[in-house]
């Protein structure tokens, strides 16, 4: 029996061999293609930055097209740079003003606070256990007054959000409403079991409390935090953690003021460049002393002193962050006594030195002179340089400027 005749036709096999090697070569054949049209943009791209940046020598006959060029890149350079060191200068010294005026002043009358109220419940307890016909003497309203005045001066600060300013109305409700039991257990005291059941809600308002009697309440160390936190003085503690927090994030450096201060370093090392070499130029192309140009300058030789009251500043906010979390957040409003001078002014007067001594308020006074004095700069060079290639382009080449 014959085998099948096999058909007569193409080969498949041999023809998927050549169109494989054909995309092999072509795949082998484009792709140095491709890298050498990378480099190349690569390359000219690397060419036209070292033009714009002042850092490629100039050729003859390249006058107008370098002047042109620098009338682009200095103004706007300089715009740049000291657009970015004004927002970052003004944001740690802002910061620095925040710390000194806002924050630091509502922790310390937020420790006054607190410790004008355990005085005051100590003075309500000392009069309320005497003799019936005496009661609550001028001492025990002076001090909630005072803690009063101060949760006030609080609440008109610009330190609170929205969160803690309705905590610290919550406060200021609940001292209102201790106030009240301590009245209501001093009008009382003729019946000294009324009166002092009213005294120990009073006391159970304030803080957390051990013991179950008038005699054997008092106030104890409490751990409660956030919306487990009832009493005043739990509530001023939460309230004050999330102060202390805040200030902190004040004191330190910041991702927005060192990413301004990076871009505003490198654009005045590119700008400081740019106007030394087209001071060069100029003087060695027309024989020409810019004087706007080197007025440019100027500004650039600030920069250090500038960079030295911002560190000095920070020095002064990190030392009262030191005493806000150290000494102030150590005082134990119940150990405190009425002493002169008072411990907490002390702390406060510490506060008012470490600025002092950084001079922060003389520091944030120039913020508002760097963006001015920018622009000014990026002026007067855009007009020196435009009056320069409008008067000089005609000028023949002398030399190759490197």
């Amino acid at each position: 029996m014959n085998s099948p005749a096999r058909p007569v036709g193409p080969d498949i096999d041999s023809d998927s061999d050549s169109d494989s090697d054909i995309g092999n070569d072509f795949g082998k054949g484009i792709g140095p293609v491709v890298a050498q049209a990378i480099g190349k943009g690569l390359k000219d791209a690397g060419g036209v930055l070292r033009r714009y940046l002042c850092l490629a020598p100039v050729s003859e006959g390249r006058t107008a097209d370098f002047l042109r060029d620098r009338l682009v890149v200095l103004p706007l350079l300089t715009v740049i740079a000291f657009g970015a060191l004004s927002m970052s200068y003004g944001g740690v010294h802002g910061d620095s003003a925040h710390v000194s005026e806002e924050s630091a002043p509502a922790l310390v009358d937020l420790t006054r606070a607190e410790v004008s109220l355990a005085q005051a419940q100590k003075e309500a307890e000392s009069a309320l256990s005497g003799p019936s016909l005496v009661g609550l003497d001028q001492n025990y309203r002076g001090l909630i007054t005072r803690a009063t005045q101060n949760l006030n001066k609080v609440a008109q600060t610009r330190a609170l959000n929205a969160a803690q300013r309705q905590g610290l109305q919550v406060v200021s409700g609940l001292v209102i409403d201790y106030n009240d039991y301590v009245g209501r257990a001093d009008r009382s005291r003729a019946d000294s079991t009324l009166s002092s059941a009213y005294l120990l809600y009073a006391l159970s308002m304030l803080c957390e409390t051990t013991g179950s009697t008038p005699q054997t309440a008092r106030c104890t160390e409490s751990t409660a935090r956030g919306y487990e936190a009832t009493t005043i003085q739990d509530r001023i503690d939460s309230l004050e953690r999330s102060l202390r927090a805040d200030l902190a994030d004040e004191a330190g450096w910041g991702t927005g003021p060192m990413v301004l201060a990076a871009v505003a370093g490198v654009a005045c090392v590119l700008l400081a460049i740019g106007l030394l070499r087209t001071l060069n130029f100029l003087r060695i192309r027309f024989r020409l002393l810019s004087l706007p140009l080197a007025a440019a300058v100027l500004p650039l030789l600030a920069l250090p002193v500038l960079v030295l009251g911002t560190v000095q500043t920070h020095q002064g906010q990190t030392a009262v962050r030191q005493t806000v979390e150290g000494e102030l957040a150590r005082v134990n409003p119940a150990s405190v006594t009425p002493v002169v001078p008072d411990p907490i002014d002390i702390l406060q007067r510490s506060i008012d030195d470490s600025m002092h001594r950084a001079h922060s308020a003389g520091w944030a006074a120039v913020t508002g002179f760097i963006l001015p004095v920018g622009l000014l700069s990026a002026a007067t060079t855009g007009w020196a340089l435009l009056a320069y290639r409008r008067d000089y382009v005609r000028v023949p080449g002398r030399e190759e400027f490197h």
